[in-house]
């Protein structure tokens, strides 16, 4: 039996479906949801989320931070952006995550603070995650 998936934005409910199985990136590592799954509230990190429709293939999308909560049947995941990875330009987030590795590169000479290391840190994970969302998507 599926369960209820939606992600929402301030903006945007970007889907609400059943769904046989959903895997997203948490504050501390991926974490995976399956119809029966026991309540929780967790922090979202940056990156992939899958979800499987119960009746499709899965789709792709990239979150930037958050929270998800399981609540019953019904997991919400809650971001301040979400893509569909079908929408993502592939090569605009290549150009994106090449830009930002020179940035890092840049910081070799420049020492940063640490605000901007992590700043520098999450760019990269989330132009990794648009691209392997868009490439995933093309499948």
């Amino acid at each position: 039996m599926p369960f209820q998936c939606a992600i929402v934005t301030p903006s945007d409910a970007v889907l609400d479906t059943p769904a046989t199985y959903a895997s997203f990136e948490a504050w501390d590592g991926q974490r995976g949801v399956a119809p029966g799954a026991s309540a929780f509230l967790t922090k979202l990190g940056t990156g992939l989320v899958t979800i499987t429709p119960a009746d499709g293939k899965p789709r792709t999308f990239v979150l930037d931070g958050g929270f998800a909560q399981m609540e019953g049947e019904r997991l919400t995941l809650l971001s301040e952006r979400a893509m569909e990875g079908t929408g993502i330009d592939t090569a605009a987030a290549t150009r994106e995550l090449a830009e930002v590795n020179a940035k890092v590169t840049a910081s070799n000479e420049t020492p940063l603070s640490l605000d901007q290391r992590a700043a520098l840190e999450r760019a990269q994970r989330l132009a990794r995650a648009k691209i392997a969302a868009a490439e995933q998507s093309r499948k």
